[in-house]
C-alpha cells in the first residue's frame, strides 16, 4: 500500500469550446477489422472515420534498493552541525512515471469486450503487469492523453479523442496519483469537454495539472506534501492542434511560454522544496531531441527545476542530465513514449517506467536518486484486440509473433524493442539486463 499522503489541491474550472478541426495523422490508425456483432458505438466509430511506505517493487527491473547506510566510524562522536541542521534527514520519497496514455478506439472497444452490466468498459487487464510496479511507490504520475468528457459526449479517436470515464478510475486502482493534462488533444472536446474532464478529475483522489478553471486557478501552484517535504509541479503544453478556446471562456491553458516559465518557477521556489515540471514538447514519431527541446530544458532548469518529465513524441527518447546556471544537475527525461496507443509503427509500441526517489544528499539539499527506465511494450493482436501492456523483458518471441503491427506491414520482435531503447537511452538509466 502506497503511504498516506496529502494532496495540495486547488478547484479547477473551464467554459466551452467549439468542434475539432483537422490535425495532423500522426496519430491516426487504420479503422480495426471490427468483429461481426458490432455495438451500435462500434458502428458509429466506423463511419467517423504490496509493499509499505519504503518497499519496493521486488523485481529488479524497477527500484534498486537503497543500500542501507554504513555505519560511520565516528558514530559515537559528535554529528557536525551541518548533518544536525539537514530538513532532509529520512526523507526517501518513491515515484514513477509513465507517458502517453493515448487510447484509441480498438483500446476502449476491447475494454468494453471486458465489462459487464456493472462496469461497462474494464481497462484493468491492459495495466495489470504493470500494477505491482505502480502501487510501489509513493507517487505516480501519467501523462493522460486524452480527455474524459462523461455523459453527452461519445467516445472517439483519433483527430478529436474522448475516453470513457471508466479508464481514469481504473487508472486510480491500478495506482496513479497525478494526472498530466497539459497536451495537444485536451481542447478535442473544447472547453465544456475539457471542463467536464476536470469535474470527473475533481472526484477521484488525484492532483492534476495542466488545466485551470480561470486565471486565479492558475496562479494556485500545484503541490504534495510528504515527509514535510513540499513538492511543486508545474505543467506546459506546445498547443492544442490548432483548436483555441472563445474568447469568453475563463479557462486557461498553459501553452510554452518562457515568461511565463519562469515567473511560475520563481513562484515554486518560493512554496516548495523540490519542483517537477511535465511539458508537452518536440516532434512526433522521432527518438531525437530537437533543439527547441534542449533549449527550453535549459531555460527550466537554468530557473530552478529539479527535474523534468517530457512527453508527446509517441517515442522513447533520450534522458540526460542538465547542468543548470548554479551548477546544479537537473535531470531531464525528453520523452517516455506511450504507455497504451493504437498507432501503428513499432516504435509508437516501445515505452517505459521511469522511476526515481526524492531524498537528502547529506548536505541539507534534495536530490534525485536511483533513475531507473523500464522500457515496456503495449501489444493489440491481429484484430487489433487482446490488448495487453508487457515489461520488456516478458514480451516474447511468441507474443511478438501475433502483434497487430503486422496489420500494417511491420513486425515487433524483442530485439527490435530492445534497439529501440538501448540505442536512446544512456546505459546508466537502464535495468541490469538490458547493460549485457
Amino acid at each position: 500500500m502506497k503511504r498516506m499522503k496529502s494532496l495540495i489541491l486547488t478547484v479547477l474550472l473551464c467554459a466551452q469550446l467549439s468542434s475539432c478541426i483537422a490535425l495532423r495523422s500522426t496519430d491516426e490508425i487504420p479503422l480495426p477489422a471490427y468483429p461481426s456483432s458490432k455495438t451500435e458505438e462500434e458502428t458509429a466509430m466506423r463511419q467517423n472515420g504490496g509493499s509499505d511506505s519504503s518497499g519496493y517493487a521486488k523485481s529488479d527491473d524497477f527500484f534498486t534498493p537503497h543500500a542501507e547506510t554504513a555505519e560511520q566510524d565516528s558514530l559515537s562522536e559528535p554529528s557536525s552541525g551541518a548533518e544536525l541542521n539537514d530538513p532532509y534527514a529520512g526523507v526517501k520519497i518513491t515515484f514513477l512515471a509513465a507517458g502517453d496514455n493515448l487510447i484509441h478506439p480498438n483500446i476502449y472497444i476491447d475494454a468494453s469486450y471486458r465489462g459487464t452490466a456493472e462496469k461497462p468498459y474494464d481497462f484493468l487487464p491492459m495495466y495489470e503487469n504493470i500494477t505491482e510496479a505502480v502501487q510501489s511507490v509513493d507517487y505516480a504520475f501519467i501523462n493522460q492523453e486524452t480527455v474524459m468528457a462523461g455523459e453527452g459526449y461519445a467516445n472517439s479517436g483519433y483527430p478529436c479523442f474522448n475516453s470513457p470515464q471508466e479508464l481514469g478510475r481504473d487508472l486510480v486502482t491500478v495506482g496513479f496519483d497525478i494526472v498530466g493534462m497539459a497536451n495537444n488533444h485536451m481542447l478535442d472536446k473544447g472547453a465544456a469537454g475539457l471542463s467536464s474532464t476536470m469535474d470527473f478529475w475533481d472526484s477521484q483522489p488525484v492532483l492534476t495539472l495542466g488545466s485551470y478553471r480561470d486565471e486565479e486557478d492558475a496562479k494556485e501552484i500545484r503541490m504534495i506534501e510528504e515527509d514535510g517535504v513540499k513538492i511543486a509541479f508545474l505543467s506546459y503544453t506546445y498547443g492544442t492542434n490548432g483548436i483555441v478556446k472563445s474568447a469568453s471562456s475563463p479557462i486557461v491553458i498553459p501553452y510554452i511560454d518562457d515568461a511565463l516559465i519562469v515567473s511560475d518557477l520563481a513562484a515554486a521556489e518560493e512554496e516548495a522544496d523540490f519542483t517537477i515540471v511535465s511539458i508537452h514538447w518536440g516532434d512526433e514519431n522521432t527518438q531525437k531531441v530537437n533543439a527547441e527541446q534542449k533549449r527550453l530544458a535549459q531555460l527550466i532548469a537554468d530557473n530552478g527545476a529539479d527535474l523534468i518529465l517530457g512527453h508527446h513524441s509517441h517515442t522513447i527518447q533520450p534522458i540526460e542530465y542538465v547542468t543548470a546556471a548554479d551548477g546544479r544537475s537537473v535531470l531531464c527525461t525528453y520523452s517516455l513514449g506511450n504507455l497504451l496507443s493504437g498507432m501503428a509503427r513499432p516504435v509508437n509500441q516501445v515505452g517505459g517506467l521511469f522511476t526515481f526517489t526524492i531524498e537528502t544528499d547529506g548536505m541539507g539539499n534534495l536530490t534525485v536518486t536511483d533513475p531507473l527506465f523500464t522500457p515496456t511494450v503495449f501489444y493489440y493482436g491481429m484484430d487489433w484486440y487482446s490488448t495487453k501492456l508487457y515489461f520488456l523483458k516478458d514480451y516474447t518471441a511468441d507474443i511478438a509473433a501475433t502483434h497487430g503491427v503486422a496489420i500494417s506491414g511491420y513486425t515487433l520482435t524483442p530485439e527490435q524493442a530492445k534497439s529501440f531503447v538501448t540505442d536512446t537511452i544512456d546505459a546508466q538509466f537502464l535495468p541490469d539486463w538490458l547493460k549485457n
